[in-house]
This record gives C-alpha cells, sequence and structure tokens, in this order.
C-alpha cells in the first residue's frame, strides 16, 4: 500500500511541491529546473510525473520500485527521487492531465499490483 499511498498523495501538486522541498539539496534545484523548461511549477511537475507513472506502470515496475524502497528511511520521499530522476531529462516526455483521477486511474489488475508491492 505505500505505492499506493505515494501515487494518491503526491498526486497533489501541493503535496508534491512539499515532498520535493523536504528532500531539498541538488535534486529539488534539479526538479525546479526541470519544471522550469516545462513551464509549470515544481509541484505540478512532481505530480505529472506520479500521474504517469500510475497510468503507464506495469506490475513489473511497481515491484521494482517496492524493492528500491524496501527498508528505506523515509520510502515516500525516496520513491519520489526514483520516480522524478529519469523524468530530469530534457527531452523527458511528460503528460498533463490535469483532471487525473485517481480512483479510476489503474486499469483492471494494476489495482492488484499495488497491493502486491506492500
Amino acid at each position: 500500500m505505500l505505492i499506493a499511498d505515494m501515487i494518491h498523495s503526491c498526486s497533489n501538486a501541493n503535496v508534491a511541491g512539499a515532498a520535493v522541498a523536504c528532500i531539498g539539496g541538488n535534486f529539488a534545484d534539479r526538479v525546479a529546473c526541470a519544471a522550469d523548461r516545462k513551464g509549470v511549477d515544481v509541484g505540478h511537475f512532481v505530480s505529472l510525473v506520479v500521474r504517469d507513472f500510475a497510468r503507464a506502470s506495469t506490475p513489473e515496475a511497481i515491484g521494482a520500485l517496492a524493492h528500491e524502497l524496501a527498508g528505506a528511511d523515509q520510502p515516500i520521499l525516496q520513491g519520489i527521487v526514483q520516480l522524478v530522476e529519469p523524468a530530469l531529462g530534457a527531452d523527458a516526455l511528460i503528460v498533463d492531465d490535469r483532471n487525473f483521477d485517481f480512483a479510476t486511474a489503474f486499469p483492471a489488475g494494476l489495482g492488484g499490483a499495488l497491493v502486491w508491492a506492500h
């Protein structure tokens, strides 16, 4: 359920922005630069990345993320780093879906994978 909680909470731009501020440092600076290139604020940028993961992830990707987060002191913040890092490149494609609905975002079977990843 940890990954589902991360997706649910960090799909909100305000929560996502606060998570990046908590992480801080070079990561936050790089996220701010990437967000600026996309013409959005940090929170919106991160929430879009999280939503993209929710839409496009496979059970294998969720399992791999769960493995990366196992034993982390701050797993949600570590999860944000893991999801956002690949999106920091200038050519990263991010879908802007302002009408994201967590309750309907997961195709059949993916919700079960989120529970399995716990």
